[in-house]
């Protein structure tokens, strides 16, 4: 890999820190009656960074972030930090946004550049997600409960994540092709 390239993935992956942390911040809070965790923006900045990095860098770049948030940095949803947040019931997302990095940033470097393949691209990325997430979710509750908290709230919100993904994926393409007509 040449200089250039290592150095533009490199401030790739420090853009895509800083906005996962920021990402974590745009969050609504459900009772806990209805939900183990917030809704954020974090699987919305997880699965456009693993497209616009591909798997390698996007995968540090995450897996950075996670770390960063695990020694305490209040990175994490209503800008919180530590061991006890991640090992918590958000473990699984966690792994699930690593999960989808890979996914997303693989089929991202192999389909073709249109709307209804990063639909299609977001689409497995966010079932990764919340399937780790439920998946996790079974140290502290039961299968069915987990769904019903753990996958069934954030539903609405993937397919809404999902739809702006593809359409931004969408315009940052348009405007590849416009600068290199320029």
């Amino acid at each position: 890999m040449n200089a250039e390239k290592l150095i533009s993935n490199g401030a790739g992956a420090l853009i895509s820190i800083a906005a996962l942390g920021a990402a974590a911040q745009l969050s609504i809070s459900l009772p806990e009656s209805v939900s183990v965790a917030p809704i954020t923006g974090q699987s919305l900045a997880v699965l456009l960074i693993a497209h616009l990095l591909k798997e390698t860098w996007a995968t540090i770049a995450v897996g950075i972030y996670i770390l960063i948030g695990i020694l305490g940095a209040p990175v994490f949803a209503g800008f919180e930090g530590g061991w006890e947040k991640f090992s918590g019931p958000s473990l699984g997302y966690f792994v699930g946004f690593i999960a989808a990095t890979i996914v997303c940033g693989l089929l991202a470097r192999k389909q073709e550049e249109r709307f209804k393949f990063y639909f299609l691209q977001m689409f497995i990325g966010s079932v990764l997600i919340l399937l780790c997430g439920w998946l996790g979710l079974f140290r502290f509750l039961d299968a069915k409960t987990a769904f019903v908290k753990g996958v069934l709230p954030f539903l609405p919100g993937a397919l809404i994540k999902l739809t702006i993904g593809a359409i931004l994926l969408s315009v940052i393409r348009r405007f590849k092709g416009f600068m290199k007509a320029v």
